[in-house]
């Protein structure tokens, strides 16, 4: 019975893992595609017709950026672990990581490295593709 309490302690961590790392993808990509609207430089596409990111506004969108990120991945990661990096990509595109201490659910039990917590780490690249 003990084995198979340790066996599926770690079935179920391991999960854990795997759900927080989803998580952290779906939020680096919806970032990514949200900053790209977000950060675009109206005045070059008014006068020039170029879809150009603007570097000040892309700076001034990373706190918000941070709060979204805590939002949506309070559930599965340790309370102020997760931070958000975001930079121009090119002319056109915003990449976006998210780092982060993903929780586990069922603590030290069959936890080989004897740590609470499992880093997890996410990127996406948003670009533009204007139609028409």
């Amino acid at each position: 019975m003990l084995i198979v309490a340790l066996l599926a302690s770690v079935a179920v961590d391991s999960t854990a893992a795997f759900l927080a790392q989803r998580e952290a993808q779906a939020a680096a990509s919806s970032l990514a595609n949200d900053l790209v609207s977000l950060a675009l430089d109206e005045s070059s596409l008014r006068h020039h017709g170029s879809y150009r990111l603007s570097p000040s506004r892309l700076g001034r969108l990373e706190p918000w950026s941070q709060r979204t990120a805590q939002e949506r991945l309070s559930a599965v990661f340790e309370p102020g672990s997760i931070s958000v990096a975001i930079s121009a990509a090119g002319p056109a595109a915003v990449r976006v990581s998210v780092k982060g201490s993903a929780r586990r659910v069922i603590g030290l039990i069959g936890n080989v490295s004897g740590q609470a917590s499992r880093p997890v780490a996410a990127e996406a690249i948003g670009h533009v593709r204007l139609s028409g």
